[in-house]
């Protein structure tokens, strides 16, 4: 590809295959999944509990910032090698693997991505208006 467009210009095929193995702790910076005060409340609302009570129980601070807590090597809502709160999780889950750090180059999305996501390669084509748009999503 060339200097002003990124590897991933022409697509790159992933479809989710719910493997849960994104949620494990991959080490390197991938073992912490943040969440936003809103994505909390309703996780909090969703367990019946208050904000302060949700936190406690799932979250613990990394670095000033509140990440949820690892059971097993694995975020706390892995259940049965499935998400238990898919539908409330947060960006940073919605967004896989379509991160600016993942995507920074072909060698880093094979290192990082592919050498344990059977999703790579896998389902739809999505094209680089698609990745864009996660990208922005995700913060870039």
């Amino acid at each position: 590809m060339s200097a002003d467009k990124p590897w991933w210009f022409s697509g790159v095929r992933f479809g989710c295959t719910a493997c849960g193995k994104c949620c494990e702790n991959h080490g390197e910076g991938f073992e912490y999944v943040y969440s936003t005060r809103k994505e909390r409340l309703a996780l909090a609302a969703h367990f019946g509990c208050s904000l302060r009570e949700f936190e406690a129980r799932y979250c613990e601070r990394i670095e000033g910032h509140l990440s949820f807590k690892s059971r097993d090597r694995a975020c706390v809502f892995l259940e049965g090698g499935r998400c238990s709160v898919y539908a409330l999780r947060p960006k940073q889950c919605r967004t896989f693997p379509f991160w600016p750090e993942l995507l920074a180059d072909e060698d880093t999305w094979k290192r990082d991505v592919a050498s344990f996501c059977p999703g790579v390669g896998q389902g739809n084509l999505h094209d680089a208006n698609e990745i864009r748009a996660a990208l922005y999503e995700s913060g870039e």
